[in-house]
């Protein structure tokens, strides 16, 4: 969506810089960390791109309130994958989905 924690969008610069690194395949080789709920690996690097932006939680002012919202979405990402356990690929998803 381009917003992040501080309310603001994401530059158009750093958009680019993540386009290009995945366009390139750099994004493959960058060194990432997991973030928590989500269990998604993001770079902590990447050429051209202001790293404060690249974790969700340093976009936030308040780790607490990262914290809340990421549980919130991690909650209502699992009550609706609930509704597709009903076979494999479903239930691949949820186990590929947040967790709590």
């Amino acid at each position: 969506t381009g917003w992040n924690g501080t309310g603001k969008r994401i530059s158009i610069k750093d958009t680019r810089g993540i386009i290009d690194a995945i366009l390139d395949g750099s994004i493959l080789k960058a060194d990432t960390k997991t973030i928590p709920y989500f269990n998604l690996a993001v770079p902590t690097e990447l050429p051209g791109v202001d790293t404060g932006i690249l974790d969700p939680r340093d976009t936030y002012a308040d780790s607490k309130e990262w914290e809340e919202k990421a549980k919130d979405l991690s909650a209502r990402f699992i009550k609706n994958f609930d509704k597709y356990t009903g076979n494999d690929a479903g239930k691949a998803l949820v186990a590929a989905g947040p967790q709590l």
